[in-house]
């Protein structure tokens, strides 16, 4: 199986191709080595979008994320997060199954595709939204036996939408999907060191820089042979998830206006400074903006450790 002679390097610069312009047809290759042929590629109604390869028995699935990061700056970054995922946001503000239809949709593509090839070995990939579509869908699988590896990377931990029966089918892939997580990119949001996330963690050893930088792996680093440095969970790891958990079980006032007002998005927008100012500080924890703000002290401080 080629995916399996894959560097990390190799699968990063593999999922990034989600985000170009391919078409159906072409020869998919990265550092030479050929992935296969891409045979389809979906745009769903609802913004879902993945590519599938195929190279004999071995598929390989793209899923795509947002290109409103690639296009953000540091000023906007935080606010335009908010939108594109805001109704995962909300589901996870207020405990509430919210489920995104193009997750459901991500979901009904990789059943169909998993029928469709029987045979198939699965191999799954998706960044930011499309790892959290990739999240979804591999909770909701109907064939588990076919999945042979999943690399997600900077998206949303949704454990906290998911159903019993979903966790317990990711409990049954843990070991097969692998989780991405740079602490100092805020997409990352309900990242955990326990069992209570989708897949096994890797934490990513990261240098701080421009968020949106950030958030498209910039703060990857790999040694010459294309492996990714890695580390072991620490204090930092471990009180950045602390915050955010702590943020996400806060369903007071906050919780209920955004719960039952109407035209949520439009409302988000119109709100005062100062309450935007709370949601940002909650979310986007005090360590993160610490970094961001004294990036250049704290890259040096970290390559001198």
């Amino acid at each position: 199986m080629i995916n399996e002679e894959l560097t990390d390097l190799d699968r990063v610069e593999l999922t990034k191709l989600s985000y170009e312009a391919l078409n159906v047809g072409e020869t998919v290759v990265v550092a030479g080595k050929k992935i296969g042929q891409l045979t389809r590629d979906v745009y769903a109604k609802d913004g879902m979008q993945a590519f599938l390869i195929e190279n004999n028995n071995e598929i390989t699935v793209l899923f795509k994320g947002s290109y409103g990061f690639k296009k953000g700056n540091a000023t906007t970054w935080r606010d335009e997060w908010l939108n594109t995922n805001w109704p995962i946001f909300l589901a996870m503000l207020t405990n509430q199954r919210q489920v995104p239809s193009a997750l459901v949709t991500a979901s009904r593509y990789l059943n169909r595709w998993l029928e469709e090839f029987p045979d198939g070995h699965f191999y799954i990939y998706g960044h930011s939204l499309g790892a959290i579509n990739a999240e979804y869908a591999l909770a909701n699988c109907r064939f588990p036996d076919q999945i042979a590896a999943a690399y997600l990377y900077e998206g949303t931990n949704i454990w906290r939408l998911l159903t019993h029966k979903e966790r317990q089918l990711l409990a049954q892939l843990r070991g097969r999907i692998n989780t991405y997580v740079d602490i100092y990119d805020p997409v990352t949001l309900g990242f955990t060191a326990s069992k209570r996330m989708v897949g096994k963690l890797h934490y990513v050893d990261s240098l701080p820089m421009n968020p949106v930088k950030q958030h498209m792996w910039g703060g990857y680093r790999f040694d010459g042979n294309g492996n990714l440095l890695e580390k072991e969970v620490d204090q930092r790891f471990l009180d950045s998830s602390k915050m955010q958990q702590a943020f996400l079980s806060r369903t007071g006032q906050m919780a209920g206006y955004l719960k039952y007002r109407k035209n949520l998005p439009a409302d988000w927008q119109k709100q005062s400074s100062s309450w935007t100012s709370q949601v940002k500080e909650l979310l986007f924890n005090s360590s993160f903006l610490q970094d961001f703000n004294e990036q250049d002290k704290n890259s040096k401080d970290d390559q001198e450790q």
